[in-house]
């Protein structure tokens, strides 16, 4: 038998070009040619699914809409390549989250990859978050010491500003972006610091050395104490002064103890600076804190600390008072504490405004036992945001 090669020829070019039709044929039958295309992108949330997006934060998920996406691979924003889940992928969208890491090359644009190994861009922004400032671990910190600030978002690199223009060395920044060390620089002034990276920069509402509203510097005369005089120092073997004076308490204490260190009559020389509490704190208690430094040689744990400030210290003391309980231990190094002021002018019987001063008496008392090896300075009653 013999073969017409011709004949094989046609058929094998008819079959070909059936082929080719029928292939094109399907293309123009789906959406867009069958090329995949982004519509849209929008949230994840059903309620808020009419909610288009031109950029997401980091970390967060989102829908991408279009059509004849389901053969996509691989998808990247700027240069990190994010997360496909072949159960979050159609034909029509695909539901991603955006990486929580910092680009290297931001380019504000989104890629998918296909099955092919053709591409897709889309422009598509990473709002990647400026930092957030909120506390650090001791506020008094000598030029030339390492302060510790906390926060999120502080990546490098990195730059802290103090009040007066002055920025100090950052020597470290947390693996998780939520604390930074900065050297402090000669001339760095009382007032707020910036923390700024290449995403933005934010000021704190707290300030570095807050001298403001301090009713308690013990740098003052001693005159008129009824008891704590002989704890206020200007030096110890252990201890180094921040901001001058200090109160400087150590004591063994048993269960029950009765142990005063600052305690003195209302317009007397050692509770003058008290009049400082602003008469904006009695009106919007919710809006101010008390803070103060502590140092501690040993665990500042089990008797109370009860803080009394009013009118009628000789009288009150022993039943009103700010009842706080520490549990601390700072292993000598300074830290700030913070109490709501609404909470401590509450339970000091809410004491009448006087612009002349309070009373004072602070003591440990309680079923426990306490080891009062601490320092204590630069108390103050100060807004929470920045004034």
């Amino acid at each position: 038998m013999k073969f017409n090669y011709k004949s094989l020829l046609f058929l094998f070019i008819a079959f070909a070009m059936t082929g080719i039709f029928s292939s094109c044929s399907d293309d123009e039958d789906q959406p867009n040619g069958g090329k995949p295309r982004i519509s849209y992108i929008r949230v994840t949330s059903p309620e808020a699914s009419d909610s288009l997006l031109a950029k997401a934060g980091q970390g967060a998920m989102i829908a991408i809409i279009g059509e004849n996406l389901q053969n996509a691979r691989e998808i990247w924003f700027n240069d990190l390549q994010g997360t496909l889940s072949p159960t979050f992928i159609t034909s029509t969208s695909i539901i991603t989250r955006v990486p929580a890491d910092i680009p290297t090359d931001i380019t504000n644009q989104m890629k998918l990859v296909f099955a092919n190994g053709d591409s897709l861009m889309y422009d598509f922004v990473v709002d990647i978050s400026e930092p957030v400032v909120t506390s650090m671990l001791s506020e008094y910190v000598n030029t030339g010491d390492v302060a510790t600030i906390y926060g999120s978002y502080f990546y490098e690199p990195a730059t802290v500003t103090f009040t007066g223009g002055i920025q100090g060395e950052v020597v470290s920044v947390s693996e998780d972006a939520n604390a930074i060390e900065v050297r402090v620089p000669e001339g760095a002034q009382p007032g707020p610091i910036t923390v700024t990276t290449n995403f933005g920069g934010a000021e704190s509402d707290f300030w570095f050395h807050d001298n403001r509203n301090i009713i308690a510097s013990f740098d003052e005369t001693t005159a008129g104490f009824w008891t704590g005089a002989d704890y206020i120092k200007s030096s110890d073997p252990v201890i180094l002064p921040i901001n001058g004076k200090f109160l400087r308490f150590n004591k063994e204490l048993g269960p029950y103890p009765y142990a005063e260190f600052w305690v003195a009559p209302t317009a007397s020389d050692a509770t003058k600076e008290t009049k400082n509490i602003p008469a904006a704190a009695f009106v919007n208690p919710a809006e101010y804190v008390v803070k103060f430094e502590v140092n501690t040689l040993a665990p500042l744990a089990g008797a109370e600390m009860r803080m009394y400030v009013g009118n009628n210290m000789a009288n009150e003391r022993n039943d009103i008072y700010y009842n706080w309980k520490p549990n601390l231990d700072t292993e000598g190094q300074w830290q700030t504490v913070s109490i709501p002021f609404e909470d401590f002018y509450a339970a000091n019987a809410k004491f009448p405004y006087n612009p002349d001063g309070y009373g004072v008496s602070f003591y440990f008392h309680g079923p426990l036992a306490v080891n009062t090896n601490f320092a204590m300075d630069n108390m103050r009653v100060v807004p929470k945001a920045a004034k």
